[in-house]
């Protein structure tokens, strides 16, 4: 049997006259049941899945959004559809156990769980049941599609494809994304690198295609997509083309007082301790455009924040500090020490920090190390960054 991701590859290589967003309206159209998946410390990527979710759900497509890597910041707890993103996939089939009991019927049926093994037992009314009698089999797989945004490679969804990779194996996806380095592992690859944000591809995309179901809740997600990535129109890199994109958004009903209010307006107390904590110890090295501070478990328990309200904190840094290239934030947890670094340079820090293990893309990282000091591995990652700074120029 022809399996569904082969008749995918087929259908595409027979319509390769069709241009990519037509080729992606022809998936969409035949799925009935689609995962959306983002890179988990991507707003961009949050906020562009639950556009789609809207614009899926409007043409009575079942769409589930799921980042099981980390909780979604709470930053984004004020969008439409936040709650619904899931941090586990549902079950992907079902496996089944058929019994002809045309020659013994059946007197009872029951199950036991040992050492995660299951046993089933079916006793007949008479005789015995044949092996003959038993066949397995499977259910299709639950989703017959999957959109990929502001992934890179698969590999950036962590535990969410290494867990499941025969379904990332067996289903057709989309990948839409504006990374350069994307690996264009998708049956269909909307990649733009010449786009800003993945925000921006999907509403370019849906004038094209679904441009009458666009509303004021899908306008306000895709625009809050383009305010994060380019820190709220304040990024170096920022165009006429994304401007003009924006003001097409908030035409079409976008909120951005909404958006701004809630991205950079609302701080909780625990959030600005923590914040003022980090500015206390903020360091820079101004010649090589690098910022960096750190934080003791101690700092987190004064100021009463959570290790979830850093990426606020990383934000902060790179809108209120435009001569900054790269940042570096250290902090101290119960098991270690971890580090996010963030770049707007053209400097691949996952490739230049490759040593320490890091999680995350080029543009922005985490490194999990564990039996160090704080004041070890903040002169261990410096003088990496320096050094690869210094051998670039």
């Amino acid at each position: 049997m022809t399996s569904r991701l082969s008749y995918y590859k087929i259908t595409y290589s027979i319509n390769m006259a069709l241009d990519k967003e037509k080729q992606l309206m022809e998936a969409i159209n035949n799925s009935r049941h689609i995962l959306v998946v983002f890179r988990h410390d991507s707003g961009d990527g949050l906020a562009s899945a639950l556009a789609l979710k809207a614009l899926l759900t409007k043409l009575h497509k079942e769409a589930e959004v799921v980042n099981s890597e980390n909780s979604p910041s709470r930053l984004f707890d004020f969008l439409p559809g936040f709650s619904d993103i899931r941090s586990e996939l549902s079950p992907l089939q079902k496996f089944i156990i058929k019994v002809d009991l045309t020659k013994n019927k059946l007197a009872s049926l029951s199950y036991d769980v040992k050492n995660d093994n299951l046993f089933i037992y079916i006793t007949p009314k008479t005789g015995l049941i044949n092996h003959e009698a038993i066949k397995t089999s499977a259910t299709d797989l639950k989703f017959d599609l999957i959109i990929t945004l502001d992934c890179p490679d698969l590999a950036t969804l962590g535990s969410l494809y290494h867990n499941n990779t025969d379904l990332f194996t067996k289903v057709p996806i989309i990948n839409i994304d504006h990374n350069p380095a994307n690996e264009n592992f998708g049956s269909i690859n909307l990649v733009d690198i010449s786009a800003l944000a993945s925000a921006e591809i999907i509403f370019e995309l849906l004038q094209k295609t679904w441009e009458d179901l666009i509303n004021s809740e899908i306008a306000t997600l895709l625009l809050t997509g383009l305010i994060v990535k380019t820190q709220s129109f304040r990024a170096a890199n920022i165009n006429g083309r994304t401007l003009q994109n924006a003001s097409k958004l908030v035409n079409l009903g976008a909120d951005r007082e909404k958006i701004v209010q809630n991205l950079y307006r609302r701080r909780t107390l625990p959030t600005l301790k923590l914040w003022g904590k980090a500015l206390a110890n903020l360091k820079n090295d101004n010649q090589n455009g690098l910022v960096w501070t750190t934080l003791t478990k101690e700092e987190f328990i004064t100021s009463g924040a959570q290790p979830i309200e850093l990426e606020e904190i990383i934000e902060e840094l790179i809108s209120n500090a435009p001569e900054a290239k790269i940042i570096v934030l250290i902090y101290e947890t119960e098991t270690g020490v971890e580090t996010i670094v963030s770049t707007q340079a053209h400097l691949d820090v996952k490739e230049l920090l490759r040593q320490f293990n890091p999680e995350g893309v080029k543009e922005k990282i985490k490194i999990k190390m564990e039996k160090i000091s704080l004041g070890e591995v903040e002169k261990k990652i410096i003088e990496k960054i320096q050094l690869g700074i210094l051998t670039k120029k």
